[in-house]
């Protein structure tokens, strides 16, 4: 399980690292959502670390939510450079017509 979830923050890291690399979120954005994947690291450790089965299903489900608003901020960031992608294309065709 535990490999599962490293697993998780490595495709995680990699989707955010490759939206970031397609577009430039703004710097608030862009350091929120590095933060908020530095939090997932310290949610996993502290599922590694605790023996409590409550506290690890508990902790386990924050991962899942904390994984699911950085996927949410990735998928925004996408769509912003596929409308920005867009807007240019949609400015000629309007000057054309």
């Amino acid at each position: 399980m535990l490999q599962n979830l490293k697993r998780e923050i490595q495709k995680t890291r990699d989707a955010l690292m490759a939206a970031r690399g397609q577009t430039t979120p703004a710097k608030e954005f862009g350091a929120t959502l590095l933060m908020a994947v530095v939090g997932l690291h310290v949610t996993e450790a502290r599922i590694r670390k605790t023996q409590n089965f409550e506290e690890r299903r508990r902790l386990i489900n924050e991962f899942n939510r904390q994984r699911n608003a950085i996927e949410k901020g990735i998928q925004a960031l996408r769509k912003s450079r596929w409308e920005s992608s867009k807007d240019p294309g949609e400015r000629r065709k309007r000057a054309m017509s």
